[in-house]
């Protein structure tokens, strides 16, 4: 057996295993989420992304099998990291839904860690436009989920303010500094799907809100605009390289 087909196995396996450990979940993760509401918590709706993301991911390790070549293959630039992302996406999940929230931000922060580590790898060198697609989503909603996940915390120690700010203050300056993140991230690694992934949560908390927060609603929209801007940006100048590049090459 080669290398290759070895390690699609061993991301087969903790594939299945994440989403066994979904299955046996009996608590909804957006139904935890509820319980300590905080200003950024979105719309229970926004969840439904993990099954895009699910479903893209497994697609993802099948083609993992087709490779031609090891050294041409994706799993020769990640090895090990899916697998240790789709487990502590499974341990995340445990720890959540028993509502052990400051272990939560923690496992979830290294699970940002690895989709970072993954998301720049595979995109050093040529890729497949879909080897990193199922990643954009992925890392798009995990920075985010990162986010509300720390202010849960906050709502479960029952902090109202840090350094004098109270938690809608914090809340629009974080969206703004996510905000920044993805469009930096966008520009950086040319990717238009990252910056839009992030809408959706945004839509999801402005839903939420419910005109409640007058402020949080501005600041959704315009980060929204800019998010999409950005998309837009990014696509045009993709494809105006892409149409440069002589036909011999393409």
């Amino acid at each position: 057996m080669s290398k290759q087909k070895k390690w699609a196995i061993g991301y087969l396996v903790a594939f299945i295993f994440m989403i066994f450990v979904n299955y046996l979940t009996t608590t909804n993760v957006g139904g935890v989420a509820n319980d300590n509401e905080s200003i950024i918590q979105p719309a229970g709706f926004a969840f439904s992304i993990w099954g895009l993301i699910y479903i893209l991911l497994f697609a993802w390790v099948i083609k993992a099998f087709f490779a031609k070549t090891w050294e041409g293959s994706m799993a020769y630039r990640l090895k090990f990291w899916p697998i240790v992302n789709f487990l502590l996406n499974a341990v995340w999940i445990i720890v959540f839904t028993q509502q052990w929230i400051f272990a939560s931000v923690i496992v979830i922060i290294a699970l940002l860690y690895t989709l970072a580590e993954m998301y720049s790898t595979m995109t050093e060198t040529g890729y497949h436009w879909f080897d990193r697609l199922p990643f954009s989503i992925y890392f798009a909603w995990v920075t985010v989920a990162t986010i509300v996940n720390i202010f849960t915390l906050a709502v479960d120690n029952n902090v109202e303010s840090i350094l004098g700010l109270g938690e809608l203050a914090w809340t629009n300056l974080i969206l703004i500094v996510a905000t920044l993140i993805g469009v930096a991230i966008a520009l950086y690694f040319r990717d238009w799907l990252y910056p839009l992934v992030f809408t959706w949560p945004y839509f999801a908390i402005y839903t939420k809100n419910d005109g409640e927060y007058a402020s949080l609603d501005i600041v959704l929209l315009v980060a929204a605009i800019v998010l999409l801007v950005t998309a837009i940006i990014v696509a045009f100048k993709k494809m105006r390289g892409e149409s440069k590049v002589p036909a011999e090459n393409r």
